[in-house]
């Protein structure tokens, strides 16, 4: 026996099943240096009981026991894992115990009398299982673990893309601004970013790569990656700030990076004091009230972005009495509502026209939805 197979056994748990108390201690003789812990028991009922107790790496079992035998013990044992080694021991040649032993998976059989060799050879090959079985285990561990990682450095990459200038006062002009960014997994197709511009002018960017996982991921952060770029750009050569300039400059960056069928739907906002400019590409209506109590939608002016984008549309509000709005990716108006058929869109405009907060919004929301169906975006002033 080499060293490792040796190291390997000595990790290992054996629990030996067999009424013939001189057998017994021939096991404890040879396998008390072998293994790690040696259990005994004498009947098919005990050996059951102690493999429940006991971490058992491999098993060796009389057939012919009282109370309870062999294949009715790995019968027991199957039910609970169906893949420890079990070696059976038996002095029978029965056809119909064979079969039932390969049914059960028994690893190896053993006749009686048997010598010391046969039995170690016997479990070196039982052993060898075992290794590869944890080889296949560890590998799988690891590939997890570095899932686990490369999900971990995604989304912190995500949130330093996802950047918001009003975390801290949270002001946009005269109302409060909050943003509740919920990805349903990792590599979320939604972004955004708020920018202020100065006292007065502040830009909001949302966007929703339509698809799931690493192509729809990429792509937002692309977009919300060039957006952040070009306004830190103008920001420090102290230029003032164009909408139409900015997506002419990202359509242009963004059209050969989409592949041939992808599209990318987005809301454009910029604020100037009582004027805002918006471009919305094929995303859910932006909700806002004035100064009455009538829910009023800025419906999308643009198809979505694809690669063969080459003309846009922004229009103007008035927002002199604007009193809050919402805009959010289509994750919030499409999930649907708890114990109903409907989507939350039923909803989504008298929960915002009762809101006075993201608190309170969110709660509302929380209510109607029990499973997060997709990310979920939204953007709230008050």
């Amino acid at each position: 026996m080499n060293d490792y197979i040796s190291d390997i056994y000595k990790t290992l748990n054996i629990l030996c099943v067999e009424n013939d108390t001189k057998t017994i201690q021939i096991y404890k003789n040879i396998f008390a240096d072998m293994f790690k812990n040696v259990y005994c028991a004498k009947n098919g009922l005990e050996g059951f009981n102690s493999f429940q107790k006991n971490e058992i790496d491999i098993v060796i079992t009389r057939y012919s026991m009282p109370i309870c035998n062999g294949l009715q013990m790995s019968k027991k044992i199957r039910k609970v894992d169906t893949s420890v080694p079990i070696v059976l021991v038996t002095s029978f040649q029965s056809i119909e115990i064979l079969k039932e032993a390969i049914d059960l998976h028994i690893a190896s059989f053993l006749k009686r009398p048997f010598t010391v060799s046969s039995l170690v050879s016997i479990f070196n090959q039982a052993v060898k299982s075992i290794i590869v079985d944890r080889c296949i285990m560890k590998e799988q561990d690891q590939k997890i673990k570095y899932s686990n990682y490369q999900e971990g450095i995604t989304f912190a990459k995500e949130k330093i893309i996802t950047k918001n200038d009003l975390e801290e006062d949270n002001r946009l002009l005269k109302l409060t601004c909050k943003a509740v960014y919920k990805p349903k997994d990792t590599l979320s197709g939604d972004s955004y970013i708020i920018r202020k511009l100065n006292e007065n002018e502040y830009f909001i960017f949302l966007v929703d790569g339509m698809g799931k996982g690493i192509s729809a991921s990429v792509t937002a952060m692309l977009c919300s990656s060039f957006v952040n770029y070009s306004v830190d750009l103008l920001k420090e050569e102290k230029k003032l700030f164009s909408l139409e300039t900015l997506l002419n400059s990202l359509v242009k960056f963004i059209r050969p990076n989409l592949l041939k069928y992808e599209v990318l739907c987005a809301h454009f906002l910029h604020f100037k004091h009582n004027t805002l400019s918006y471009a919305i590409f094929s995303m859910p209506p932006v909700l806002y009230m004035l100064d009455t109590q009538e829910v009023f939608k800025l419906k999308s002016n643009n198809t979505p972005l694809a690669s063969y984008t080459k003309k846009f549309t922004v229009d103007t509000l008035d927002i002199q009495k604007l009193k809050k709005m919402i805009l959010y990716s289509d994750g919030l108006n499409e999930n649907t509502v708890h114990n109903s058929q409907e989507s939350y869109n039923a909803y989504i405009a008298e929960d915002f026209m009762q809101a006075d907060s993201v608190e309170e919004f969110e709660n509302l929301y929380q209510k109607k939805i029990e499973i997060q169906e997709d990310d979920i975006t939204y953007i709230l002033l008050t």
